[in-house]
């Protein structure tokens, strides 16, 4: 667990999270984010985690580190974009292209499956990329993480050597039932998952891993493991109660 004191002049974001306002600093090659409404720098941490128990690459997806900035919990993750590429959320490509918000556009749509099609088709016409693959793999982990905040600036591609490739997962802060808009700690565990709002396609992040399909495999023993050894929290608990659900699927 790191401590790392930084000053103002490091802040690059101080809002924009659809949960309100974050602050973010870049600092040596890092990225560091405090904590909000909730222990978003365990959640990361824990969910980053899980994913070196899956069969998907150290490189698709951003590896996080719980830890103190300025005494207040968060996280930090290293920059993974290399001199010269730059990262382009979904939200930013839709928009520099129409001058609309594609959020807004595709919440218009009456199905899923039309919005579904829709952005991919978007990407591929833009980017030259199929994202079918990516997005199985993002709201795979969403449904056992739960998710509630995969908006469409969290998901993105990287402009590398002139050509599109999917961005690493990131972003997984409002999940585990933390900081999550819709979470009553007057009902279990149980109760509060029922709860959850999905996004970014329906509410329903079932709903979506059954039109994409599961997008990776857990070496849940292993998981499980690793997982008992952590500190006691709320966050542990939720995700030890999805990876036994995730067994099952």
């Amino acid at each position: 667990m790191f401590q790392e004191t930084i000053s103002d002049e490091y802040i690059v974001i101080q809002s924009g999270t659809s949960e309100g306002s974050q602050i973010k600093y870049r600092k040596d090659n890092y990225w560091y984010k405090k904590d909000n409404r909730g222990h978003e720098g365990r959640t990361e941490y824990l969910c980053s985690k899980l994913l070196s128990f899956s069969t998907l690459e150290q490189s698709e997806y951003v590896e996080y580190e719980q830890g103190y900035i300025n005494q207040n919990m968060g996280c930090r993750s290293k920059n993974f974009l290399n001199p010269g590429e730059e990262l382009i959320t979904f939200y930013r490509l839709y928009y520099n292209e129409f001058g609309k918000d594609l959020s807004e556009v595709i919440g218009r749509m009456e199905t899923m499956e039309e919005r579904i099609e829709y952005v991919v088709n978007f990407i591929k016409q833009t980017c030259l990329i199929d994202i079918t693959d990516y997005m199985k793999k993002i709201l795979t982990l969403d449904w056992i993480i739960l998710n509630e905040d995969r908006h469409l600036n969290n998901l993105a591609v990287v402009f590398r050597d002139g050509i599109f490739v999917p961005a690493p997962i990131f972003d997984n802060g409002v999940s585990l039932l933390t900081a999550n808009l819709s979470v009553n700690w007057n009902f279990s565990i149980e109760d509060n998952v029922k709860r959850v709002i999905a996004r970014p396609f329906c509410g329903s992040h079932e709903k979506m891993l059954n039109y994409f399909g599961k997008g990776f495999e857990l070496n849940v023993p292993a998981a499980l493991e690793w997982l008992d050894k952590e500190t006691n929290s709320r966050e542990k608990e939720v995700l030890m109660y999805q990876i036994k659900k995730f067994q099952k699927i």
